[in-house]
Parts: C-alpha cells; structure tokens; sequence
C-alpha cells in the first residue's frame, strides 16, 4: 500500500470519524512518507490524530513517533492560542464599531470535529471599503504592522502581521482582485455581501460573515482562483465537502448550480464534491445532492493535481511560475499553447516588477528583466532536454490547461 492511498484512507476516517483499520504492515519509511504528505497539505495534525494509537504507526520509529507527536502538540497548540487571540479582536472590532465580515479560515475550522486539527496561516476579514482607514487605524493600535501604503491607490488586499503574538491577517476589500482577467468578475457574486451577512457563534464569540449560499460559492471561487495560478489542495476540498454537508438545507442547490454554470465553474466545483464521494466517505444523498449526470464526472485527475501540487500548488517552483499560462487561458477561456507560452514568457509589468526587484526600484530596467527572464526560460528548457527528468513551467502549465478545459473552465 503506497503512502498516498494510507494518507487518503487515514483521511477518510478523519472526515467520517471512523476507525482507520487497515494499516498493518506499513514500515516506518511510509509513515514518513504519509507524515510529508499531510504536511504538504497542511493536514499533519489531523492525521496524527487518527493513527497515534494504531498498532502499525506504534510498531514505526519510536523517535518518529515522537517527533509527529511533538509537531502535533506544537501545531495544533499553537491554532488554539491563535483562535483565542483572534477572536478576542474580533470581538474588540466589534465594540469599536467595526463590521468586518470573517471569510474561510476559522468559519471552515468551526466545521470540523476538532476545529484546531485543521490548522490556519491567517485569518481573512472582508471590510467595506469606506471602513478602512478606522480598521487600519485600529489594527496598527492593536500592534499589527503593515508595508507602507502608497498615497492614492485603491488597495484591495492589505495583510497585517503582529509580531508579538503571531496573528496574521488579511484585510480585503475586495474579494478579488478586480484587474484579473481571469477570476476578477467573481466579485460580482458578492456585491451585496455586506447586506445580506449572517451572525454566527464560534467558541462563544459572535462574529459576522457572508451568508451561507455566498460563503459556499466562496470557497468555490477561491479553491478555482487558487487552481487558476499553481494548484490548491485537498484540504480546501475537504472545507467545501463540510460545508454542503453541514448547510446544504439552507441553500437551493438547483439555483446554485445555475450560478455555478454561467461562471464556468459548475464541472470544477462537483467533481472537488466528488472526491468526498470517491475517496473520503461522504455521499451525495448527506450533501443535499443526487450524482449529476449532466456532468462528466471524473475527480481523479483534479485528486492527483491537488497531492501533486500541495496546499497552494507551491510544492514545486516550475509549478508556480506555470500559473501565466493557466491564468491567460482563463483570462481568454480558450487555451492556446502559443499565447500560454507568451503569457509565461511575457507576464504584465506588475508580476515583473514583484518577481525582479530591480524592475520595481528602476523601471527602465524593466526590458532587462525580460530578457533575464527570456534566458532563464531556454537555459532551463536545455536542462530539460537534457533528461533532467524535470519539467519545465512551461510544461507543467499546458498540462494543467488540459484540465482546465477537462473541467469545462475553459474551450478547447
């Protein structure tokens, strides 16, 4: 049994809160092997938790075992002291006449059996944007820190870090960025985020967020923004499988798929419900949903490109730098291997002037970049011909085209 299928049956019972009884025999190098990839998905945790008593994981390392329990320990202590802090604020914005509404994050945790085994790297708070200079006066008062603004532009994402006590947040003011091409009109979905918001209770706090058909189409519109660039991974599934599981009754399913439909995202968004089906004993019938078969579904593919690609596609830097070409068909929905390659070789000044940072100090040196850029491309592309056995963005970018038309995202 090789350590993808233990990491997915191990899944499997975390989500279904059954035992995990066929895992005998398994040697310590494929424990480590499972332990690499719950990490890569940002599940260790949670996986730990369902197999530290099991006879197999006790007959592996000892000094593993300790190390995956001391992880454990360290990451699952570290999300409750976070939760805590978090929603103390939360509450303190509240009192201060700020209304921000709390997206993903510790609203998805709250699904979980033990919400603090699904483990978070911040927390997102979407803000009207008239609320911003009160919310950013507040948080830099609460010790957060931010870069410096520059005077004039319209932001639509701040992050804030405190350095005293770790909590990272990320302020939108919008949910998307408004200038892409490729996933900006999602925005449209949510304009009426701020007057149709629910309350909801977390661990005795009471906290806004989107209304439940809204924040369902959320997930599914970040987990396909994410798709869009490098990748997203199982564990932004397994968030939307809870959340129809949990709330399918307060939504219309047929209306959802309607919507889903008309933004290309409807084929996306049931085969990430079917990997619940196929893999980690969820039904259809406890998601409110009968098997759509005016969809061809097939979640195999879209399963592989989540493990393969980590919890943000980031596993693998050729991947991240394949998302020009992934986002240009998007953009364009239609794939195109001459304008994907162009888009990889080419991308806007902005992503330019992010990735060279003399780009950004000097902008006259912006056609020096692309020349460095252009040289990296055939230098890398040699090395490939050479049977590095590595792809190369460009590559891995067409081949995750096929699934975006796959998917129905894009034509073919």
């Amino acid at each position: 049994m090789n350590a993808t299928n233990v990491f997915l049956d191990i899944l499997k019972s975390a989500i279904t809160q059954t035992e995990c009884d066929n895992l005998d025999g398994l040697d310590t190098d494929v424990w480590i092997q499972v332990y690499d990839i719950s990490q890569k998905q940002q599940l260790s945790p949670l996986i730990y938790q369902q197999i530290f008593s099991n006879p197999s994981f006790l007959e592996s390392d000892p000094e593993f075992q300790n190390f995956w329990k001391m992880d454990t320990i360290d990451q699952a202590g570290n999300q409750v002291r976070k939760s805590i802090l978090f929603l103390m604020l939360s509450d303190k914005m509240r009192q201060n006449g700020l209304t921000p509404l709390v997206v993903k994050g510790i609203v998805c945790r709250n699904l979980y059996p033990n919400p603090d085994l699904r483990t978070s790297n911040d927390e997102d708070l979407f803000i009207p944007r008239e609320q911003f200079q009160k919310m950013d006066e507040f948080l830099r008062n609460e010790g957060f820190m931010r870069d410096e603004l520059i005077e004039g532009k319209d932001y639509q994402e701040v992050p804030y870090k405190n350095l005293s006590n770790g909590l990272y947040l990320e302020l939108h003011m919008n949910l998307f960025a408004q200038e892409s091409g490729a996933y900006g009109h999602f925005n449209e979905l949510f304009a009426d985020a701020f007057d149709t918001c629910i309350e909801t209770e977390i661990q005795g706090s009471k906290v806004l967020t989107l209304n439940v058909r809204e924040h369902f189409l959320y997930l599914v519109c970040h987990s396909l923004k994410h798709f869009l660039h490098s990748g997203f991974g199982i564990r932004q599934a397994c968030d939307m499988i809870y959340f129809a599981k949990n709330y399918h009754d307060q939504f219309d399913w047929e209306e959802i798929r309607s919507v889903m439909r008309e933004y290309h995202m409807e084929a996306f968004a049931m085969n990430v419900l079917d990997i619940g089906v196929c893999y980690l004993g969820i039904s259809w019938e406890e998601m409110g949903l009968t098997k759509p078969y005016d969809i061809d579904i097939d979640c195999t593919a879209l399963l592989d490109d989540m493990l393969d690609g980590g919890i943000f596609g980031q596993n693998d830097m050729n991947r991240v730098h394949s998302a020009n070409i992934t986002l240009n068909a998007a953009e364009h929905e239609k794939a195109s291997a001459a304008s994907g390659i162009a888009a990889s070789l080419f991308p806007d000044k902005e992503y330019m002037k992010t990735n060279y940072d003399y780009a950004r100090k000097y902008p006259f040196l912006l056609p020096a970049a692309y020349i460095q850029r252009i040289l990296k491309y055939l230098l890398k592309r040699k090395k490939t011909g050479q049977n590095t056995g590595e792809k190369s963005s460009t590559q891995i970018g067409m081949e995750r085209v096929k699934l975006l038309e796959k998917y129905k995202i894009v034509d073919k």
